[in-house]
């Protein structure tokens, strides 16, 4: 049950034309578009990461002198 139309088209000469090009283009510039903005949203994810990390660090350890004297075996 083919029609005309698809008997009379070759399939080795049929091409998606302007219209998908047009798509694909649109496509192309969305997909650049998000990655754009998810590289800048990741900077500044990072940033706020290490203003944590660094107000979360503990202060530099002292040392504590032991009393006493050596330890008696």
């Amino acid at each position: 049950m083919t029609t005309d139309l698809a008997v009379s088209l070759d399939p080795n000469q049929v091409s998606p034309g302007l219209l998908g090009f047009i798509i694909v283009c649109i496509l192309g510039v969305c997909v650049w578009l998000l990655c754009r903005n998810m590289g800048k949203h990741l900077t500044k994810l990072d940033a706020e990461y290490q203003a944590e990390l660094a107000a979360q660090e503990p202060p530099e350890a002292v040392p504590v002198p032991a009393q006493g004297g050596p330890a008696k075996a």
